[in-house]
C-alpha cells in the first residue's frame, strides 16, 4: 500500500484521522522520499501550536523510517509523476504517491479527497480514510 502524509501525520499526532489512520499501520507500505519532508513540514506546524514537541518530530520522523517498509528515491518517480500532474492539473508532490502507486501497481491510502478522485481516474484502487465521528 502507498501512503501520503495525509496517513503519515495522523501516526503521529491527534488529528481527527488518527483512529482510520492507525488501523494501517501495520500494512506493509511504500512511499516517495518525499514523504519525510512533507511530514515533518506538518508537524514543524503542529510544533508551532504545542501539540509536539521538536523532540518529537525527530523521534516521529525516525518512527516513520521504521514504519514505511520502503522508501522511493523522488527522481525515480519524477517523469511519470510530472505527467499525471500536467494531465490533471495537480500538484506535483501529490502526483508523486500517484506514480509510485502506478509503478508498484498497489493502492492508495490518503485522507485527500482530490487526490483519491484522481487516483481512481487512474485506474489505482484508493482507500480514503476519514475522520471517525
Amino acid at each position: 500500500m502507498i501512503i501520503d502524509a495525509s496517513v503519515a501525520v495522523p501516526w503521529l499526532v491527534e488529528t481527527p484521522f488518527s483512529e482510520t489512520a492507525k488501523r494501517l499501520r501495520s500494512a506493509e507500505c511504500a512511499a516517495p522520499d518525499l514523504l519525510l519532508m512533507e511530514t515533518t513540514n506538518a508537524l514543524l506546524k503542529y510544533h508551532r501550536i504545542g501539540q509536539i514537541s521538536l523532540d518529537g518530530i525527530l523521534a516521529g520522523a525516525q518512527a516513520l523510517k521504521v514504519a514505511v517498509s520502503k522508501f522511493v528515491p523522488d527522481n525515480q518517480l519524477l517523469p511519470s509523476a510530472t505527467k499525471i500532474a500536467a494531465d490533471n492539473t495537480h500538484k506535483i508532490y501529490d502526483c508523486m504517491y500517484l506514480a509510485l502507486a502506478l509503478e508498484r501497481n498497489q493502492p492508495l491510502a490518503t485522507a485527500d479527497k482530490r487526490l483519491a478522485a484522481i487516483a481512481k481516474s487512474l485506474s489505482i484502487k484508493t482507500l480514503l480514510i476519514e475522520p471517525i465521528s
